[in-house]
């Protein structure tokens, strides 16, 4: 930073969400989208600054460093607006999921998400990602985590994101996504041992420093903030990774939305059981006739006791091609009914997030 240049840091904004202890409210006020939605004192990375420049007119990012970059992104310099907010947007937003809007109910979506130590209850190991479509994403096992860049945790950042006098097309983008980001983050570390996981899986790795107080005061700023408020993405929550591909393929023709297996052969062992059973039956039906066919063609023979034996035969052949007829259409029946079920607790969660909306809608 040069000498010359006059700068005066811009003044503080006073905080608009309730505090932590609030339970979160379906009609809960709009934020106001002109104030930062924390205090000065309670962020967690402070080496930002939002300055003004007189000689231009304009405000700008500095860093208490020498790099001058984007706290987490030192390959970001503070010098270029447009570069900070492009690489804000593609670190956080979920483009080809927010094309789903509403039709994400379709993906089994679980919109109250859940503490880190519920989900290691539920025997699922924390993965970390840091691609933002796969956040809050899981499969059997595993749940998909984008650690916290630290520069959300900064005031100064904040302040620039919310610079009215910029005409930044995508600002109004990011601020949706990064309330939704926040807000899911505020679900997910919620006690001390939520916040000592985050911590071992380096979900907080630009936060090292912070206690679990100070980071409680800071993200309990975004517990109450409105569905209408955030990005489609993020109203939905936690969301299973098998059901998003599904229906990835069926109202965007596309095989997966997201794929990590290595190998093909990874891929297609996930069928083999359907493909297994469905063999199996079908093997079994064939043998049983083939039997029932050859015991009737021998059935002529003088022999009273071989005729028994034959007789035996054709029972068993009839009850195996009737257990398994019987076991195909119960597999089909629990099948439809685990659909039928599914299909109803999505059209639940749709009707909760459009409930939750409008009366967000109606309180502002």
């Amino acid at each position: 930073m040069s000498g010359d240049d006059t700068i005066s840091v811009v003044s503080p904004a006073t905080t608009c969400v309730a505090s932590f202890e609030a339970p979160a409210t379906a009609g809960t006020a709009a934020c106001d989208k002109t104030k930062v939605p924390f205090a000065r004192h309670l962020q967690l990375c402070d080496t930002l600054d939002y300055v003004s420049l007189p000689e231009k007119a304009s405000h700008q990012l500095r860093s208490h460093t020498s790099s001058q970059t984007l706290p987490d992104a030192p390959r970001i310099g503070l010098d270029s607006r447009s570069r900070i907010l492009e690489y804000s947007l593609k670190d956080l937003d979920t483009p080809r999921l927010n094309k789903f809007g509403e039709k994400l109910w379709w993906a089994s979506p679980t919109p109250d998400v859940v503490s880190l130590s519920q989900h290691t209850v539920l025997d699922r190991r924390i993965q970390i990602t840091e691609d933002p479509s796969v956040h809050l994403l899981w499969v059997e096992g595993i749940i998909f985590l984008k650690p916290l860049p630290s520069y959300l945790t900064s005031y100064a950042f904040w302040e620039f994101l919310l610079d009215a006098s910029s005409d930044d097309t995508n600002r109004d983008e990011l601020l949706a996504t990064c309330l939704g980001f926040l807000k899911n983050y505020a679900s997910l570390i919620q006690r001390r041992s939520d916040f000592h996981l985050a911590q071992r899986h380096h979900l907080l790795s630009g936060l090292e420093d912070v206690s679990f107080e100070s980071f409680v005061a800071f993200i309990s700023s975004f517990d109450n903030i409105p569905h209408q408020d955030i990005s489609s993405r993020w109203r939905y929550g936690l969301i299973h990774l098998d059901a998003l591909n599904f229906h990835s393929a069926i109202h965007y023709r596309r095989w997966h939305l997201n794929r990590f297996e290595a190998r093909w052969a990874t891929y297609f062992s996930r069928f083999f059981p359907v493909i297994l059973f469905i063999f199996a039956m079908f093997s079994v039906m064939l043998s049983a006739m083939q039997v029932i066919i050859a015991a009737k063609e021998a059935e002529e023979t003088d022999n009273k006791g071989f005729k028994k034996v034959l007789g035996l035969f054709i029972w068993f052949g009839t009850e195996a091609i009737g257990w398994s007829i019987g076991f195909g259409a119960f597999i089909v029946t629990w099948w439809l009914g685990f659909l039928v079920n599914e299909v109803w607790h999505r059209k639940t969660m749709q009707r909760r997030v459009k409930k939750v909306l409008k009366q967000d809608r109606d309180a502002s």
